[in-house]
């Protein structure tokens, strides 16, 4: 494969996969060098040939893990089958984006990844219309089983999926069919055991996730035209706006911690409410303030948006302190209590979430509950130990913030911890304060 047409199959197919991967440079290379590596700091080395005398320098703000090392390498022996077949570059061309999902689909099931191959071909084809007015919803569990050797043929998935009835059948939240192997339809779930709510998955897909062990692989298809993948109970794989993104769950939830040792329940739990405000399509700022910072960040919250006594204490000195023109006498007065502020007007929507959040920490919350306090709208923030401090706070930029207000307020809240900007398109931002360099960094990008 010439160097152009490498370089457009990377960008177009792998890079967009890895989200926030780039190409940063290249190596030399020789025969023996493997046509793709790891490099140094977590870099993916690849390169189409062999005998390619140099391999492209991918980078992305996370390292490259090493599943997804071979899911490429995966890639590019399939590529590499299809060029070997003497085929015209325009066939070649159509035929790449089925070669990235026909990778994923061996990496998931070596016994059964014709099956699921089948089975994301088609919900793709229903992602792209509707029945009766209404978008389709999917859920499909394959597994390793081949069908009985009677069975009807008019049990193939590939005929099922392609009849409207089945747009009824099966949503991937409350039910599921089973697939066999070998392309059957082969049973029917519906999904009434209770499941922990930690699992490594959007929440609407907590019970399809948790039926996916050992071999089994699971497919979803959202009313917003996503499609997910699960095995080993978790989210692995999306396919959304056209592309395909791998998640690196644990990777991600490390990122979010100031120093070792901090309450890794409390990390999840953010994660986890990104992850589904992310596939609910909401959109949100969700913040986790360092140690050091709890009332440092407060100059950018109205006392009304405070949800903690102490902050809104604080709050309320630092404005007395700041008066420069009050005499010692004015300043030495006392400013309305906390529970009479609350009975404000203005605080109406904070005294509700108080009376609704009732002292319990963000990881003590159900995740349901979690996700609909993200969704309204400014940023919610949480301190070190998950206390909630603000919900729907709307922020105090600092001069100079560009981008939309949504990216404005994660960038001026980094100062202060991680935060992280959840796009209405589903994509996940994370953003520190590199300290040294006193500039906004991002340590991650899903989606």
């Amino acid at each position: 494969m010439k160097r152009e047409h490498f370089t457009t199959f990377l960008q177009d197919n792998i890079l967009s996969m890895f989200t926030g991967s780039e190409i940063v440079g290249e190596e030399e290379s020789g025969p023996r060098d493997a046509c793709v590596a790891q490099g140094t700091g977590g870099a993916l080395l690849v390169k189409f040939d062999k005998e390619d005398d140099y391999r492209f320098v991918v980078k992305r703000v996370q390292p490259f893990k090493n599943f997804e090392i071979s899911l490429v390498k995966s890639i590019i022996d399939e590529m590499q089958n299809i060029y070997r077949a003497g085929l015209e570059r325009a066939y070649i061309h159509g035929l790449e984006s089925s070669v990235i999902q026909r990778a994923i689909c061996k990496a998931l099931s070596p016994s059964g990844h014709r099956a699921l191959e089948k089975v994301l071909s088609l919900v793709t084809a229903w992602s792209l219309r509707t029945y009766e007015g209404n978008k389709a919803k999917f859920g499909f569990i394959i597994t390793n089983r081949k069908a009985p050797k009677d069975i009807n043929p008019n049990m193939k998935i590939t005929q099922i999926l392609r009849q409207d009835f089945i747009a009824l059948i099966s949503d991937g939240i409350h039910t599921g069919i089973e697939v066999s192997s070998d392309g059957y339809l082969v049973g029917y779930q519906s999904f009434t055991k209770q499941v922990k709510e930690d699992l490594l998955t959007p929440y609407e897909y907590l019970n399809l996730a948790a039926l996916c062990t050992g071999s089994k692989v699971g497919v979803g298809l959202s009313v917003d035209g996503d499609i997910l993948v699960f095995k080993n109970k978790q989210l692995l794989f999306a396919k959304r706006n056209g592309a395909w993104v791998c998640f690196s769950h644990e990777e991600i939830i490390g990122k979010l911690a100031e120093r070792s040792g901090e309450v890794e329940e409390l990390r999840r739990a953010i994660y986890l409410s990104a992850l589904d405000t992310s596939f609910a399509r909401n959109g949100g700022c969700l913040v986790h303030v360092n140690n050091n910072d709890k009332f440092n960040v407060l100059k950018h919250i109205s006392p009304a948006d405070i949800l903690f006594k102490e902050g809104y204490d604080f709050k309320m000195q630092e404005a007395i302190n700041q008066s420069l023109f009050r005499s010692a006498d004015e300043q030495e007065e006392d400013y309305e209590a906390y529970e009479e502020f609350l009975k404000e007007e203005r605080c109406s929507k904070s005294a509700a979430l108080i009376k609704i959040i009732n002292g319990r920490k963000f990881q003590e919350l159900s995740r349901k509950l979690r996700q609909e306090l993200i969704a309204i709208d400014g940023a919610t923030i949480i301190d070190y130990e998950g206390n909630i401090m603000a919900v729907g706070a709307i922020i105090k930029i600092e001069a100079g913030s560009t981008g939309g207000g949504r990216l404005a307020a994660a960038k001026t809240l980094s100062n202060y911890g991680v935060s992280m900007k959840i796009s209405n398109d589903g994509r996940i931002e994370g953003f520190r304060m590199d300290r040294s360099k006193l500039r906004v960094k991002p340590i991650f990008v899903i989606g």
